[in-house]
């Protein structure tokens, strides 16, 4: 098995914003149902921003670039998504940096597990609220599940990403709670939540990254 390294991880933050920035037009319009249909856009702007980020460190550890990403973040989103972000970035950098090893399922359930929270705490959201968690803590659970059944990599990935596309489907039936889309009360039924469709997507290219390396 190919070893996931520093370099991998880089690789994964530049396929994660690519993807993001194609599919910047549905993630607008999907927000455009219940918010200010801005979501693609600021995501895009934060992606572009990690990707130069990135482009200007030298030899980066997986924490190092991570870091680079939340700063990318802080920097250029002006949007509530940008301390949100911000936020999980640095998480899942200080999860890696304090692991060390990035090719085990327990490792990723770690850094899965770090976002939901920093998702949480940070956007003050918690599951049932339409938001990005409603995707992030499903994933979190069934990923950590998979790595206790001792599922490899690849597997366990697959299963955290099948939760958070299932997850965004029920969010059609979801009344969010906070932001400007909760004033939309029952009128907001039958949408995704973009910010979960946009995690969700993140999660694809996390698994599609690591399942390639570790293959």
């Amino acid at each position: 098995m190919a070893r996931i390294d520093d370099a991998t991880i880089v690789r994964m933050l530049h396929a994660i914003a690519v993807r993001i920035e194609r599919e910047k037009d549905h993630l607008c319009e999907l927000d455009s149902a219940v918010g200010d249909g801005d979501h693609g856009v600021s995501m895009t702007i934060g992606m572009r921003a990690i990707r130069r980020n990135l482009d200007e460190l030298d030899a980066p550890t997986a924490g190092a670039a991570f870091r680079a990403a939340a700063e990318a973040f802080a920097d250029d989103v002006g949007a509530a998504i940008g301390p949100i972000y911000e936020e999980l970035l640095t998480a899942a950098g200080a999860t890696l940096d304090a692991r060390g090893a990035y090719d085990t399922p327990d490792t990723w359930a770690a850094v899965f597990e770090a976002i939901a929270e920093a998702a949480q705490r940070t956007g003050g959201a918690k599951p049932g609220d339409k938001t990005m968690v409603d995707a992030w803590v499903p994933a979190a659970a069934a990923l950590r599940a998979a790595a206790d059944e001792g599922a490899d990599l690849a597997t366990a990935l697959d299963r955290a990403v099948q939760a958070a596309w299932a997850a965004v489907a029920a969010t059609k039936d979801l009344v969010p709670r906070l932001g400007r889309a909760s004033r939309l009360g029952d009128r907001a039924r039958g949408h995704p939540d973009a910010g979960a469709t946009s995690s969700s997507i993140v999660m694809e290219e996390i698994r599609d990254t690591l399942a390639g390396a570790s293959a």
